[in-house]
């Protein structure tokens, strides 16, 4: 080890703290948490929106579907769960809590959809490819 340091030069140190820091702040820079815009979830049934609400609004909805189902689900803490539905299957409910943009609770029989989108973007298409 003392040969090795024999070897080392002031100029090896800087660059090994120099590099010490930089991978210090990448790691920082990547697990800082960063400011997401405000989210919104929407619901959709047969592809029209139906009901639109703030993801950062704690509530209970209850969705009455035109074909006499139901639907029942939960924002809390910043993730929509679907509670409660009277389909066959309840694949909705047994998908769990979703929390990220562009995540979505599907219910087949229904035709429901609830998607969390971000509520700064537009509808707009980013490209359009002939």
């Amino acid at each position: 080890m003392s040969n090795l340091r024999s070897h080392l030069t002031k100029s090896d140190f800087i660059l090994i703290l120099f590099l010490l820091f930089i991978g210090i702040g990448i790691t920082v820079w990547i697990y800082y948490p960063k400011s997401t815009p405000a989210s919104t979830v929407e619901v959709r049934e047969n592809g029209k929106l139906i009901l639109s609400l703030p993801l950062s609004e704690n509530t209970k909805q209850t969705i009455r579907c035109t074909d006499g189902g139901s639907n029942q689900f939960l924002i809390q803490d910043g993730a929509v769960t679907m509670t409660d539905a009277d389909c066959g299957d309840k694949t909705c409910v047994k998908t769990g809590s979703i929390k990220e943009t562009g995540q979505s609770i599907v219910c087949l029989p229904h035709r429901l959809v609830i998607t969390i989108t971000d509520s700064s973007s537009d509808s707009a298409p980013d490209a359009i490819v002939r």
